[in-house]
């Protein structure tokens, strides 16, 4: 761990230890805000922690389900937050989902249709590829992914799937014709798998690696698109580019809270503004309509 992060988590860990976390979270958030959460792997070994996420957010908010974020149904008056869990691990289906259910929640899992039936190792391989276009030595191996009858089923069960790419693959470093195959061809596997419309789309890694064109073809396939990028979202909303928080399982509630806080927003301030322009730019005409889903 860098000097940096260190420090930060030390931060983190006294603001919310000292209650400077819950005081701005609730001058921050409202009945009209919605906090999107951003997990990856829940392993079992930090299950406990992540109960003690949902026990703490119960407390102050109301978590919604998929489905309620797309119709905009509340049942109180409490800020509302939507759990969003990236990249298809299986233990989100081993625990995660099990979890949720038990306590009459639902997620929103982003998943790659070209993981499913993989083996641990064939996934690493694949995400080598990734590794080299970001510049980095080396991809964590340590998830195995979920099946297609397992995405099947979550779908079954009331939790959200989204199109998280074919193959988990940093859009903003593929040529053109790739890209549009790995967002357009994933939603595709998705919608026959599900036998309905994918809604939902996240693209991977960080808040930049994105760009126009993939946008364009994001909003051509799904309604609703997903960023790597801090911030808070206004609810019921009318907005299609929505901003998630990122959660780090590892660490302890104290950070937790800082976190999800939304003291650390402002930092983002000039990412966030970034992408509304390109979102704008981006939005696709009747002719990118029809060539993309062809």
């Amino acid at each position: 761990m860098s000097f940096r992060s260190s420090f930060r988590d030390k931060l983190w860990a006294i603001a919310g230890i000292s209650g400077v976390a819950s005081l701005a979270g609730r001058a921050l958030h409202s009945p009209n805000s919605l906090r999107i959460l951003m997990y990856h792997d829940v392993p079992c070994e930090v299950i406990p922690t992540f109960e003690s996420h949902l026990q703490w957010l119960a407390e102050r908010f109301e978590i919604i389900t998929p489905k309620d974020f797309m119709t905009g149904s509340s049942r109180s008056q409490r800020p509302k937050v939507l759990l969003t869990f990236d990249d298809g691990c299986q233990d989100n289906y081993e625990f995660v989902a099990p979890l949720l259910e038990s306590q009459g929640l639902r997620g929103l899992f982003f998943v790659c249709p070209g993981f499913s039936g993989l083996s641990r190792e064939a996934s690493f391989e694949l995400m080598e590829r990734s590794s080299v276009l970001l510049g980095e030595k080396s991809r964590d191996a340590r998830w195995q992914r979920m099946s297609q009858q397992q995405i099947v089923d979550l779908d079954k069960r009331g939790h959200g799937i989204g199109n998280h790419t074919m193959t988990h693959i940093p859009l903003a470093k593929i040529d053109h014709q790739e890209m549009v195959r790995e967002i357009s061809s994933s939603a595709a596997a998705l919608e026959s798998w599900l036998g309905h419309p994918c809604p939902f789309f996240a693209w991977t890694y960080y808040w930049n690696e994105i760009s126009a064109a993939s946008l364009k073809v994001a909003q051509a396939c799904h309604p609703y698109c997903f960023s790597p990028c801090n911030g808070l979202n206004s609810w019921p909303t009318s907005q299609h580019l929505f901003w998630r928080t990122g959660v780090d399982i590892s660490k302890p509630l104290s950070n937790y809270k800082s976190q999800i806080s939304g003291i650390g927003d402002f930092m983002y301030n000039s990412q966030r503004e970034s992408l509304l322009s390109m979102w704008k730019q981006a939005v696709p005409s009747a002719a990118d309509w029809e060539r993309i889903s062809r």
